[in-house]
């Protein structure tokens, strides 16, 4: 009788560990699955303010900024060494922007696009965070979920808004 009563004990403990288990697992794989999915948002959102850009070719005081949206298209961000570039060609071309004295017929699409990508930028900042955050949760670390997850990174681009 008395061990049946261990017995019992013993399985709801392994049943609460799996399930804790099981939903920290869950928990990280969809942090960094929403941390990916935002950065091809903010990929998506920076493509199209660089776009927006090309859209003046041939406006007066373009020229620098259309050179620089024309080497943020052309620049993938498929490795590391891909992925700096893209961030010097964005800030590049952000500060360019800033500069550009505003005019009604731009600032309004440059606007609108500068918006979409600082909250793409922001969302992505947060979810990568929490994803970051998530690693080390102690169920993750005890089932090593760091070395089979790659570690999400965020973007070292300027607030367009500032």
């Amino acid at each position: 009788m008395i061990q049946m009563w261990w017995l019992a004990v013993l399985v709801a403990i392994v049943a609460v560990v799996g399930a804790y288990a099981t939903w920290t697992v869950t928990r990280v794989e969809r942090l960094h699955r929403r941390a990916h999915t935002a950065e091809t948002a903010l990929l998506t959102k920076l493509d199209e303010r660089a776009e927006t850009v090309l859209k003046f070719v041939g406006q007066p005081g373009f020229d620098e900024v259309v050179a620089l949206a024309l080497s943020v298209v052309a620049v993938p961000a498929d490795d590391k060494r891909q992925r700096e570039l893209r961030e010097y060609a964005e800030n590049d071309l952000t500060r360019a922007l800033r500069e550009l004295d505003p005019d009604p017929a731009w600032a309004e699409d440059l606007g609108t696009a500068n918006r979409r990508v600082a909250l793409a930028r922001q969302i992505h900042s947060d979810f990568v965070r929490d994803a970051v955050a998530s690693r080390s949760l102690p169920a993750a670390v005890l089932l090593r979920l760091h070395r089979r997850l790659p570690r999400p990174q965020y973007w070292d681009i300027e607030d367009p808004m500032q």
